[in-house]
């Protein structure tokens, strides 16, 4: 006979796991990008959470790096993000990089990336704690 309450609580074992693995996988995410300087474990992080934490996740991680001061890095998660998402926080981030950090903005975004995927009209709405419009 089939016992229902196994069932129960894998699910449940299943749901604390994920909201565990979610927060503390970009802590783990970051402090692999400090080590090696690659953001495909932030981006693995962001992509095994439920689709609605993303762009808060993105806006974390990307806001982290900057503020650490490795710019390089979250230039390149902004367009790993863009690539993945159309959150509005990652215009605000591109528009950001290419106003405080010109030159190796014009160093790692292609134009054909920018031409693909900035959107000026959504980045102009834009600040770190929403966009209107």
């Amino acid at each position: 006979m089939f016992e229902w309450w196994w069932v129960f609580i894998a699910i449940g074992s299943m749901v604390i796991a994920f909201r565990f693995l979610g927060t503390q996988g970009i802590n783990g995410a970051l402090k692999e990008v400090r080590k090696t300087g690659e953001v495909s474990a932030i981006v693995a992080a962001v992509e095994a959470a439920p689709e609605k934490k993303h762009p808060n996740m993105w806006d974390q991680s990307i806001g982290t790096l900057w503020q650490e001061y490795r710019r390089e890095e979250a230039m390149e998660l902004m367009m790993e993000a863009a690539e993945r998402s159309d959150a509005p926080v990652i215009q605000f981030w591109l528009k950001n990089a290419m106003e405080v950090e010109p030159e190796l903005a014009e160093e790692v975004f292609t134009e054909e990336f920018l031409t693909e995927k900035f959107r000026p009209n959504v980045a102009a709405q834009c600040g770190r704690v929403g966009c209107c419009g």
